[in-house]
């Protein structure tokens, strides 16, 4: 055989095995897409479809910026598979005040009601859209069946859409029986290693995107702070897979990695400096970091007014929780009655501040460092410590 011979033969048979490579992507990307048509034609049955609206046209116009950025770039996927079908994905609301969402293989999406009262914001609503189309777009469904043996695909599906999304255990026991639940109580095991790499894949789509990754962290905090207010409140989509600081952590990391640069301590608002009017309305300020009161600074004469002082000290303070101080690099200035930290003059106790907090100079100098230094241990527990638990747990 000539060289030309070899040559084609060869060029031949790669030809072959990429058309057969193609033929085997084409057929699993319709599998996927038939059980989602299957799976969201039994869904539907079930639940109310909000269909029209200007709700159903928020989701669809986010989901559809995000879904074509899923279709063109490929993100390296740590669990499923990173190859693109070209999904012809569905946004869709149902009618249930849950916060939460789920996605079907082959594109399917599904936004609660519950949780479009929580994400007001554009960008809050396009992180869980992400993390949604991530879920599809990585064929994390696909993967899991695969780790499935001996459970029926259909039964493990709805498990399977259930656990990802937190479904309220009543639900999942109109779909189930119990001896079905059963077989697939395994296949939670695989579902953390599923969010983290949605986690991850949503802030490379939202970094792609018109829309702010931080809108993911702050969907986040609103809905710990709705769990604070009322414990009995479910997480929803951000329950237990992974904790709620470990997820901070992870998404926080999958950022500075798209070269996001975040601020973590302005949108967890716990290590963070912030100043506010004392009650609605007033001209005296104060300071907070998270809800402790660090300091309350008078107006001077025709000197700042209150506002403008507290404004100056809150920036202050969190220069140099950026500059990673510590505890003791804290001192104050008997002479100057002055707070410093690194030779920076944190704060300065004035005479008219003297007269607004009973107890003196020296009691308001204690109170502020009291509450400057909690602020570096909470910069460290949300940042440091959050991070290392992170790297951790995904090592």
């Amino acid at each position: 055989m000539n060289r030309t011979r070899i040559i084609s033969s060869y060029l031949l048979f790669v030809f072959a095995l990429a058309l057969v490579g193609t033929q085997v992507s084409i057929a699993a990307q319709k599998d996927e897409e038939k059980l989602g048509r299957e799976y969201a034609a039994d869904v539907e049955k079930q639940v109310k479809v909000i269909a029209d609206g200007p709700d159903a046209e928020r989701v669809s116009r986010i989901g559809e910026a995000i879904a074509e950025i899923a279709n063109t770039v490929e993100v390296p996927a740590k669990y499923g598979s990173s190859e693109i079908y070209k999904f012809k994905y569905h946004f869709k609301i149902v009618e249930d005040k849950d916060v939460n969402a789920f996605s079907l293989p082959g594109g399917y999406i599904y936004i609660n009601s519950g949780l479009l009262d929580v994400a007001k914001s554009d960008d809050e609503l396009a992180g869980v859209i992400a993390h949604e189309v991530a879920h599809a777009s990585h064929h994390h469904m696909a993967q899991l069946l695969k780790k499935s043996s001996g459970v029926d695909k259909y039964v493990a599906l709805i498990a399977l859409a259930g656990i990802l999304s937190n479904m309220r255990g009543s639900d999942l026991n109109n779909l189930l029986m119990g001896a079905q639940m059963m077989k697939i109580g395994r296949l939670s095991t695989y579902t953390l290693e599923a969010e983290k790499d949605a986690n991850r894949t949503a802030v490379a789509y939202m970094a792609k995107s018109a829309y702010k990754p931080e809108g993911m962290l702050t969907f986040m905090k609103k809905l710990e702070a709705k769990h604070e207010e009322n414990p009995t409140v479910p997480l929803g989509i951000y329950q237990d897979h992974p904790s709620p600081f470990k997820r901070v952590a992870s998404i926080a990391k999958a950022m500075k990695q798209e070269g996001i640069n975040i601020d973590l301590r302005r949108i967890e608002d716990v290590a963070y400096a912030k100043s506010v009017p004392v009650k609605e309305g007033s001209n005296q300020y104060e300071v907070l970091v998270s809800n402790r009161v660090v300091y309350q600074p008078a107006a001077l004469g025709n000197g700042p007014c209150s506002k403008d002082r507290a404004e100056a000290i809150a920036k202050t303070i969190n220069a140099a929780l950026d500059a990673r101080i510590k505890p003791s690099d804290i001192c104050e200035n008997e002479t100057r009655n002055s707070l410093i930290a690194k030779g920076i003059e944190i704060i300065k106790v004035e005479n008219e501040d003297a007269k607004l907090v009973p107890g003196g100079r020296q009691a308001i100098l204690q109170k502020a460092r009291s509450a400057f230094e909690y602020a570096i241990w909470a910069d460290w527990l949300e940042n440091d410590c959050q991070a290392m638990e992170a790297d951790s747990a995904e090592d």
